[in-house]
């Protein structure tokens, strides 16, 4: 199939143009080479801003279309014209943001999700140019606004339009570090900082997928023509289990000492930005990493071993640890939370 992967530079969409390659699809990426990384050799790339003129794009035909960086609904309408009416599937990468609220375990496809407000368009609209292409410029309008651009697919290509809501993406050159942060901190837990707080209880669950395997369903929606709203993102594991996981891996000496909420909250530590991967404790987050991925993985959505994502992250890293990491808890951190 002739394939066009808008944002094939990135994280997930670079791992969806590599799944493409691999199986022996004919592969365009397009990007506004802005991105360090290095495309695949037989991926052609064509150059352009999707918020510009594409007139990149005339000539082009492509069956499937896979679009990694769509954050407002005029990404879509600026895009999809563009392309023609050729296009057999259209696979946007949404996220589970679009939910807005997680007070129920084990949410599907079949929840109710809220629209984009005014207010919310009127963010998108307000970004400079450089800063459209990133999800955390758009603050709490986020996930509204991902539904906004599901909504926008529908509406253009009906059954032809596929909307992924994924989860936590992890793995080797995750932009992230939230799982890169753990696993850094774990291997490298050696001398005075051998102790490391990590957020109670030991059972708390984690919901991530390896961006190859959301890559792999991506193209397998496309192969199989699945339409409509999927979640996509792994099972929920214990807290303890990832981080025994990071430990057993890396040879580490690391040791846990779990900390209850109240305290990391007294602590002025914050969920998710200093410590990674633990959801706020909130209501509305209270089932954030626990949403259901049954039709899924009914339709052949694969998730591999933890240690299996772990082990080429942990090699990634290696041979980057002069790079600060985004996020995670300083060293005066950790001392408040093991006082």
């Amino acid at each position: 199939m002739r394939c066009l992967v808008v944002g094939g530079t990135g994280f997930l969409g670079g791992a969806i143009a590599d799944a493409l390659i691999d199986a022996g699809h004919s592969v365009a990426i397009l990007s506004r080479g802005e991105t360090d990384r290095v495309s695949r050799a037989s991926a052609e790339i064509i150059q352009a801003d999707r918020y510009g003129p594409l007139d990149a794009l005339g000539g082009y035909a492509f069956d499937w279309v896979f679009d990694s960086c769509a954050y407002s609904p005029d990404a879509l309408t600026s895009l999809l014209p563009a392309l023609g009416d050729g296009v057999g599937r259209y696979v946007l990468i949404s996220s589970i943001s679009a939910y807005g609220t997680f007070r129920t375990k084990g949410l599907d496809e079949t929840a109710d999700v809220p629209g984009a407000t005014e207010d919310d368009l009127e963010v998108a609209a307000g970004l400079p140019p450089e800063r459209r292409a990133s999800a955390f410029a758009y603050g709490a309008s986020y996930g509204p606004l991902k539904r906004a651009c599901e909504v926008a697919a529908e509406d253009v290509l009906g059954d032809r339009a596929t909307s992924l809501r994924v989860g936590l993406l992890v793995g080797a050159g995750d932009y992230t570090d939230r799982l890169t942060w753990w696993v850094r901190r774990i291997d490298t837990a050696r001398g005075e900082r051998r102790t490391i707080p990590a957020p109670a209880p030991e059972d708390r669950p984690v919901q991530l997928i390896d961006v190859r395997d959301a890559a792999e369903f991506a193209v397998l929606c496309a192969s199989d023509g699945l339409a409509g709203i999927w979640n996509v993102t792994g099972a929920p594991v214990p807290f303890s289990e990832v981080l025994h996981a990071i430990r057993d891996l890396s040879q580490s000496e690391a040791a846990f000492v779990w900390v209850d909420e109240e305290k990391i909250a007294r602590s002025d530590v914050a969920p998710w930005v200093d410590i990674p991967m633990m959801a706020p404790p909130l209501s509305d987050f209270r089932y954030f990493l626990e949403v259901s991925t049954a039709k899924a993985t009914a339709a052949g959505l694969i998730c591999r071993p933890l240690k299996e994502t772990l082990a080429p992250l942990l090699d990634w890293d290696l041979g980057r640890r002069e790079v600060d990491l985004k996020g995670g808890m300083s060293a005066e951190q950790e001392e408040r939370l093991l006082v």
